[in-house]
């Protein structure tokens, strides 16, 4: 089957007029009725109902249809084939989390923007489950995130392990009872107000598990929060304790590491509070070589990481 009669029928149904429809061609009026004869020689059927308004016919409703979803396959062969013989075009669409996006892009973004200028590029924010839908749905091409990445037919990459933080206001540490310091218990703190992210979220299910490995009550909370930059900026403040996960204090808040900073943060023990952070992508889909590209960057970008936390 021709592309091209395909694509002139289109344009004539859409126009619903043979005359405007060639004009817009750049084609005689001729040329497109004849294209169109082709087609419906071919099919076997009429696609039109000829007169002063062109009207398809049932069978042309049908083909209709059906050779939109084919013309919009035939741009994605060409798309893919451009980008597969120049390595320059393309679209990348990353879903990712607002604050992990802020610790992570800055240090990503600008090496591939230089290596893919004429790449689109797209970015999708959203928690947890929310991304983990997006690329169950095929909306975006890459996610990165923390593990568990429960999407069927979803090839998951782990990028670097990492622990999760107390974030706690020395002026509650010191009226903490029992050990002080970075050997702190967290039964020292029970009974001290807590600000956490709510249920759901990936770090506080982390946390709500390393407690119940301890058969500790959760703490009390003074508020919960959708915004983990919220709740740390709010420990700074003095009301109350967080958790934090290590990539972003070093990316994020370097200050917090200094010796006269208001917090205290110290690391929580145990495999329930080391997190994961991956990158995945739905092993059905087309990676372009851009988007191979830009796992490849990560992957790069993540062993320096590592590195730099040991």
């Amino acid at each position: 089957m021709n592309f091209l009669n395909l694509q002139y029928f289109l344009k004539a149904a859409e126009e619903r007029n043979i005359t405007r429809a060639a004009r817009k061609l750049y084609i005689s009026q001729q040329s497109l009725s004849g294209h169109i004869a082709k087609l419906e020689e071919e099919l076997g059927v009429p696609l039109f109902e000829r007169g002063t308004e062109l009207k398809l016919t049932y069978a042309g409703e049908r083909v209709e249809l059906l050779a939109r979803k084919i013309c919009s396959l035939e741009q994605e062969i060409l798309q893919e084939t451009d980008e597969i013989r120049d390595r320059r075009r393309g679209r990348l669409r990353l879903g990712i989390s607002y604050t992990c996006g802020r610790a992570i892009l800055p240090a990503v973004l600008p090496e591939f923007h230089r290596n893919h200028p004429l790449v689109e590029f797209s970015l999708v924010e959203g928690n947890h489950l929310q991304l983990n839908n997006r690329l169950r749905n095929g909306e975006i091409d890459v996610l990165i995130g923390y593990m568990p990445i429960d999407v069927l037919g979803a090839e998951v990459e782990p990028l670097l392990r990492e622990r999760l933080f107390l974030v706690c206001p020395k002026a509650m540490l010191r009226q903490a009872p029992g050990e002080s310091g970075e050997q702190l218990d967290m039964a020292a703190l029970q009974g001290r107000p807590f600000i956490l992210l709510k249920e759901g979220n990936r770090i506080r299910a982390m946390l709500d598990a390393y407690l119940a490995k301890l058969d500790l009550t959760p703490p009390p909370l003074l508020l919960e929060t959708e915004n983990i930059e919220t709740a740390f900026s709010l420990a700074e403040q003095g009301m109350g304790i967080t958790v934090y996960p290590e990539l972003f204090l070093t990316a994020l808040h370097p200050d917090a590491l200094l010796e006269n900073a208001p917090v205290a943060l110290l690391p929580l023990p145990g495999e329930e509070t080391l997190g994961c952070l991956a990158i995945a992508f739905l092993e059905s889909s087309y990676r372009s070589p851009a988007v191979l590209d830009f796992i490849a960057l990560c992957r790069r970008k993540a062993a320096q990481w590592e590195r730099i936390s040991r």
